[in-house]
């Protein structure tokens, strides 16, 4: 177990590495990350290596806030019908009962009765990381 005084020390060099890294993201246009260590003084690779450790500590505190969520069950009596559409119209008729949609960054995942689970998982694992 790491000891306050270490864990302190580790908050802190966190805390400059990534006012660094958002200093690098702020560079000017045109000039390169080499270009920017060169001028602050920091081998790339010790940047990068910084750069590793900051992104690190973020997702491991948005993996601590992610165990006290929850799923909440959303019983089919109150998901809506589909409404028509031009979409809707060109779709199988296996498709065009009821289902849920949700709206990713421009992108539409229509999820029905016949969505298998595995497929509904694997999407959902994939739209939680974009950005």
């Amino acid at each position: 177990m790491k000891s306050q005084t270490s864990l302190a020390a580790r908050n802190c060099r966190l805390q400059e590495w990534s006012q660094m890294v958002h200093s690098c993201n702020n560079r000017p246009i045109g000039m390169s990350v080499n270009e920017w260590c060169r001028e602050n003084s920091i081998t790339t690779a010790n940047y990068y290596y910084r750069m590793t450790q900051v992104r690190k500590a973020c997702l491991d505190s948005l993996s601590d806030e992610a165990v006290n969520q929850e799923v909440v069950p959303v019983p089919m009596n109150l998901v809506a019908p589909a409404e028509e559409s031009c979409i809707k119209k060109l779709l199988p008729e296996s498709v065009k009962g009821s289902s849920l949609e949700f709206d990713f960054h421009g992108a539409t995942l229509r999820v029905t009765d016949q969505t298998s689970d595995a497929l509904l998982a694997k999407v959902l694992g994939v739209l939680a990381h974009v950005e």
